[in-house]
């Protein structure tokens, strides 16, 4: 039996199980709850993205004044290990922009993967999920610091690149909102083909390989990348717009934006997206992507946007009445962080 007949036929079991249960609760309960579910089904994305977003927007209004005025002094000052930590007001500002809306995304989602999740089975362990995410997470951006290796690379990289197309080209008359759509647009466009050829060269795929080995989803899942991954994925997605003259609050709000909906996309949610399916990669379209049968995971690389895939003839949503619960990647299983990090070299393929 193929996956995707498999999965249909748990679906149908699953049905009955409900189905039953169902029959016992009194018919204003059932319907009451089922209106309140189908409310944070349809609104529970847009909701948080506009009221997060807002809230990015406005605060962005201020940070160009911030960004072009003198330090001045500290706000608050600490010492770790002999380390000085200093923060001042801009970087404040910078980080309730980010982590406000990001707080908010994370929330929400963790709340409705406890309370309509789309798979009871795909709640994470701790030692196999848990523990291995945060250590992989603690590991690059913490000990390792991949964000300074992604900012050295991003500056050379646009260095160079300006230097052919010019600094000049951004439409920085626009309204800030289409700024931020037009950054995401070509960003998209660069993250497509490299996730595309991620899963289609087998050099890549090894590197890749750590973001797809777990075997439920979960809103956590959007930060597990290999080293590797996490530096190439916001160079290739950046330099475009830096090298064509961006201004960093468009790079602040795209990122802000990125990482709100990356916990979506990743989370054991029971949401409905509609007509959005075709705008962003939602959980719906996601799911699809991290099936252990490549040949309905070969699809769907939209990291955000979904354009590219509608584009380029990459898109998959079934109409047909099945649910994507076979995740991972196939003879690949384990945890460990460490054993993550060496992924890409002790991998075996067979042929």
């Amino acid at each position: 039996m193929s996956h995707f007949n498999q999965v249909n036929a748990e679906l149908q079991s699953s049905e009955r199980k409900v189905g039953f249960e169902i029959e016992n609760l009194p018919l204003e309960n059932f319907a009451e709850r089922n209106r309140v579910r189908a409310f944070f089904a349809w609104m529970s994305y847009p909701l948080v993205i506009v009221i997060g977003m807002g809230f990015a927007f406005w605060m962005a209004n201020s940070l160009p004044g911030l960004l072009a005025a003198p330090l001045g002094d500290s706000i608050f000052e600490i010492s770790i290990f002999g380390r000085e930590i200093v923060l001042y007001e801009l970087d404040l500002h910078k980080y309730l922009m980010y982590l406000m809306p990001v707080i908010l995304s994370a929330l929400w989602v963790y709340c409705m993967e406890r309370f309509q999740y789309f798979s009871k089975e795909w709640h994470p362990e701790w030692k196999q999920h848990i523990f291995s995410d945060l250590g992989l997470f603690v590991l690059n951006n913490v000990i390792l610091r991949a964000e300074v290796f992604v900012a050295m690379a991003m500056a050379a990289s646009a260095g160079v690149l300006s230097s052919w197309v010019g600094i000049d080209l951004w439409p920085t008359q626009w309204p800030l909102v289409f700024q931020v759509l037009l950054f995401l647009v070509i960003a998209e466009f660069m993250t497509y083909w490299l996730h595309r050829f991620e899963h289609e060269k087998l050099w890549l795929w090894r590197i890749h390989s750590v973001h797809h080995n777990p075997n439920k989803l979960y809103w956590f899942n959007a930060t597990r990348f290999h080293y590797i991954d996490l530096i190439a994925i916001p160079v290739l997605s950046n330099v475009p717009a830096i090298a064509m003259g961006a201004d960093p609050v468009v790079i602040y709000l795209a990122t802000t934006f990125s990482v709100m909906h990356g916990m979506w996309q990743h989370g054991n949610v029971d949401v409905r997206f509609g007509w959005l399916n075709y705008v962003v990669s939602s959980p719906e379209l996601h799911r699809w992507h991290h099936m252990k049968d490549t040949s309905l995971a070969n699809h769907n690389y939209g990291s955000n946007l979904i354009i590219w895939d509608l584009v380029f003839g990459t898109w998959f949503l079934p109409k047909e009445k099945v649910s994507p619960l076979h995740v991972g990647v196939v003879d690949l299983e384990g945890d460990g962080v460490i054993k993550q990090l060496l992924l890409p070299i002790t991998m075996k393929v067979d042929g």
